[in-house]
């Protein structure tokens, strides 16, 4: 029985698929629809056909991800933590704070530990760290 039809449809719906959701997910499943084409036309078993669809197809989609995972991989910016963006920020204190004591940032309190000398009302910290819920200052 000719099968060619079934991997004719396979393909072209993968594929257009593929042009519409615009992951490049479902081309691997093209390449296996083609390779399987191709052994149809050179008399091989439905058995042999469906195997090879779906070993070209697994592997086309690794091939993809790997190759889409290093095109990617650098041009993705980090998105930062609401606490990371503070780090290197410069804030005036409200209280005294000679270990640990509480900054208003952005109108929420934070609990902060003091990495060098003594703070005192009105001076200028930096943030230059986290230590887990806290943010450690350093005049």
């Amino acid at each position: 029985m000719e099968y060619i039809v079934l991997w004719v449809v396979v393909s072209a719906a993968a594929l257009v698929l593929d042009i519409v959701t615009t992951s490049f997910f479902f081309s691997g499943f093209t390449v296996g629809g083609i390779a399987a084409i191709i052994s149809q036309m050179i008399g091989a078993s439905f058995l042999v056909q469906f195997i090879v669809f779906a070993f070209v197809s697994a592997a086309a989609i690794a091939l993809e991800y790997l190759w889409v995972r290093k095109r990617l991989k650098g041009t993705i910016p980090k998105t930062l933590r609401m606490e990371e963006e503070y780090i290197g920020r410069k804030i005036t204190v409200e209280d005294d704070i000679i270990d640990r004591g509480k900054l208003k940032i952005d109108g929420i309190y934070w609990t902060v530990e003091n990495a060098g000398e003594a703070v005192n009302k009105g001076d200028t910290v930096e943030i230059i760290g986290i230590k887990g819920n806290k943010l450690i200052i350093k005049k």
